[in-house]
């Protein structure tokens, strides 16, 4: 199913509903599900219909500021920028260089030490929360 694709690689459009643009709305190739095409045919819309800008990104369901940042990483970085970059994290914040050295060696020290009694040992000694959850998946991945 094209929504599972679209979910999939990060293109679908989770407000598909707030697209009025009538090419959209009546089916076949124009899809407002896919968050790309969206993105270009609004961009395409506003360069040369003779309408606002705020006339334009209602019928597509964006805002006008919405509007300008997508056409600036457009114009400076052409279709790959239409696509949504991931939310959330890029890496772990918590876990620097020093915690994971901290960790390994606790754990080379007291091999039958549990996660939370790891974490506990980081607050009281380094003063940072850490979850317990947080030092098994390094534990996991480091194979400590």
């Amino acid at each position: 199913m094209k929504k599972d694709i679209l979910i999939k690689n990060g293109t679908y459009n989770k407000n598909h509903g707030k697209v009025m643009k009538w090419k959209f709305r009546e089916g076949g190739f124009y899809d407002p599900m896919d968050i790309v095409q969206v993105r270009y045919e609004m961009i395409k819309d506003a360069g040369g219909s003779g309408r606002t800008i705020k006339q334009v990104t209602d019928e597509y369901g964006y805002s006008r500021a919405s509007y300008y940042h997508i056409k600036d990483n457009f114009d400076n970085g052409g279709m790959i920028a239409l696509v949504p970059e991931k939310t959330g994290p890029k890496s772990a914040r918590k876990l620097t260089d020093d915690l994971k050295e901290y960790i390994t060696k606790y754990v080379e020290d007291n091999p039958s030490a549990s996660s939370s009694r790891i974490a506990a040992e980081i607050e009281r000694n380094k003063g940072i929360t850490v979850s317990k959850r947080t030092v098994e998946r390094f534990r996991s991945k480091k194979k400590l």
